[in-house]
């Protein structure tokens, strides 16, 4: 389990939690080189798995998230005296996404990808990122270090 500042960090699928390994990983010198803590969070989804809500909060966060999403990456922030921290998703989140099998939500607490009966096997990923202190000029550095697809 990942320990954050801001509370630890819970993996649930369709509410019920589960354990998971997460790995890690190096800040990026040019894009999160001041970062305090970079993780990634994969969940082996299989096909006869049907339809999940795959969900990465922190269920004892209480303050409202920021919507911070880019090309093919969805994420939240949350904001905390001096502490951001940045909960990423590869994708884009629509009801009906033309191009992915899948969709997703934000959550007052964190993020979720949603399957559909057609959505095929595939490894989902979750970026977890934080700076302390964060200020106007280094905050950007968790956007980067919680998008999956630069893990």
């Amino acid at each position: 389990m990942i320990l954050t500042p801001l509370g630890p960090i819970k993996i649930f699928i369709n509410d019920n939690e589960i354990e998971y390994t997460a790995r890690s990983l190096n800040n990026m010198e040019r894009h999160c080189p001041n970062v305090n803590g970079r993780y990634l969070i994969e969940y082996e989804y299989k096909r006869e798995f049907k339809i999940q809500h795959i969900k990465c909060c922190i269920p004892s966060i209480d303050v409202k998230g920021d919507i911070e999403s880019g090309e093919r990456l969805e994420s939240i922030a949350f904001y905390k005296d001096d502490i951001k921290l940045t909960i990423g998703a590869e994708g884009e989140f629509h009801e009906y996404p033309m191009y992915l099998d899948y969709s997703g939500d934000y959550l007052d607490n964190g993020i979720q990808y949603k399957t559909f009966q057609a959505t095929a096997a595939r490894t989902f990923k979750f970026g977890v990122s934080w700076i302390q202190p964060y200020t106007e000029e280094n905050e950007v550095q968790t956007w980067f270090g919680a998008d999956p697809t630069m893990m």
